[in-house]
């Protein structure tokens, strides 16, 4: 049993799915509900701590938002949202819900139906049968049902007949780290579109303190006129005094690129290369980058300029990997077949070298064998440390569950891997509710035995020895009795 939290008004309850899953959802009505135009870097915050506080009590979360900003809001929670390990997918409707022929009903199924079936542990948008990374979007169209764009990268996932994953494309936390909702962004930060004709005194103006940080549109691949010094001098002394300047392009698909004089001087001038960011993704990540008190301000520069092509550099490589080592569909069809089995077989042994050589091939060792059982529950049972590092290191979900429920955490705590239940624990793995309730017997259990490790893997995993069992007494009564 799946539980999701909807940031809505609306119920919907699905039938069992082909994995023998049925999902509640959890509604939470945010009052007055606004208009996606009149939404502040506040509200961002507040959905980001919602998901916070939640964050344990549930699988993963929609998020019903107005289309008008939505790109902005899911570039915001994208950044805000660190080392997510659940699904965040924000959708709407071109056409309210509640008119006869309308987008919303869709949307809103298809996001539910991929929340609650796949470990997809970033913050995407969901619109007219397309999943999105969510720092990926802009708003294209304001008349069709097929709004939004990703321009330079695929979806991540696509709802046709049978809803097919782009898991190549899925991005992973390659880090222990527990997940954190920051919510400080700095307001000062703004767009300025380049035009024929503008004048210096415009781009002096619109430099002034406070402002930190601006998103340079500028024409094709980050040009801008090189014959214009006072125009280049403004910029120049904008960034001498500390304002950091991401260089965007104005085109929807494309990237920043410093081939020609009349971008090389953008660089002389001192603005930061945005790649192929889009400049709503962009904008969110200078707010989010210069609030960062422990950066300096060359930290916030580099910072602010290598997220542009990091996913565009990791799907190239990937995609020269694919077309390197299995040019043929049916040969990927065949190794993401055996996959699972070798990964699992590899990581019950311990053989990291093994789980290596599947990395190298383009294998993701993520997914799960017939069991639904994954390489990091075999590895937590087996209590393999280092190859339980090693995973969590390559994008492992410690989220995921088989198909009895199991987490890796659960596995752990059954074999009693005390290291890895530490390990795990730090990365945020945590039981779930019903888990919760029913781990009130079993410590009482372990109680009556005098079994003290026992309980004190559980306390490890994050259960509360005062939790009753069935009978009301807690594993503390038992063991004063």
């Amino acid at each position: 049993m799946l539980n999701f939290k909807v940031l809505h008004c609306l119920t919907y309850v699905t039938l069992l799915s082909k994995q023998n899953k049925r999902i509640v959802y959890t509604i939470l009505e945010y009052n007055p509900l606004l208009d996606s135009s009149n939404m502040t870097t506040d509200d961002w915050g507040r959905i980001g701590k919602d998901i916070e506080r939640n964050y344990e009590s549930y699988d993963g979360f929609v998020i019903l938002h107005g289309t008008d900003t939505m790109a902005y809001t899911a570039s915001a929670l994208s950044f805000m949202c660190e080392h997510l390990g659940k699904p965040i997918i924000l959708t709407g409707s071109q056409v309210p819900i509640y008119e006869m022929r309308n987008d919303g009903r869709d949307n809103l199924l298809g996001a539910l139906l991929i929340a609650g079936q796949f470990v997809i542990p970033e913050v995407c948008l969901y619109f007219y049968n397309k999943l999105y990374r969510g720092n990926r979007v802009t708003k294209v169209d304001a008349g069709s049902f097929n709004a939004f764009s990703s321009p330079n990268l695929p979806p991540l996932a696509t709802a046709e007949v049978d809803i097919a994953i782009n898991w190549d494309t899925v991005w992973r936390a390659n880090t222990t780290a527990k997940f954190q909702v920051k919510t400080e962004l700095n307001r000062n930060v703004g767009l300025l579109r380049l035009f024929p004709g503008i004048t210096a005194s415009t781009v002096k103006a619109f430099l002034q303190p406070p402002m930190e940080g601006v998103v340079l549109e500028t024409y094709g691949s980050g040009n801008a006129p090189d014959n214009r010094p006072d125009l280049l001098e403004q910029l120049k002394k904008a960034t001498d005094a500390g304002v950091i300047i991401i260089n965007c392009t104005q085109c929807l698909r494309g990237s920043v690129s410093t081939s020609y004089a009349t971008g090389k001087v953008l660089i002389e001038a001192g603005l930061i290369a945005g790649g192929d960011m889009t400049p709503e993704a962009a904008l969110s990540k200078l707010s989010y980058v210069l609030a960062k008190k422990e950066l300096d301000l060359e930290a916030k520069k580099k910072a602010g300029g290598t997220f542009n092509t990091f996913f565009s550099i990791m799907w190239k490589l990937q995609s020269a990997k694919r077309l390197l080592c299995f040019c043929d569909s049916e040969l990927e069809a065949i190794r993401d077949a055996l996959t699972p089995t070798l990964a699992c077989a590899a990581a019950k042994i311990g053989d990291i070298e093994a789980l290596k050589a599947l990395k190298e091939m383009g294998s993701n060792l993520c997914l799960g064998d017939y069991d639904g059982r994954t390489p990091l529950h075999v590895a937590a049972c087996e209590g393999h440390l280092k190859m339980v590092q090693y995973l969590l290191s390559h994008g492992a979900s410690v989220h995921a569950k088989d198909r009895y429920g199991d987490t890796p955490l659960c596995n752990a705590v059954r074999f009693r891997r005390k290291e890895v239940v530490k390990l795990l624990r730090k990365t945020g793995a945590h039981f779930s509710r019903h888990e919760l309730e029913e781990a009130g017997t079993e410590m009482c259990s372990l109680a009556a035995n005098g079994d003290m490790d026992g309980l004190e893997i559980w306390s490890l995993a994050g259960a509360d020895l005062n939790q009753p069992g069935y009978d009301g007494q807690t594993a503390i009564q038992v063991v004063g009795l």
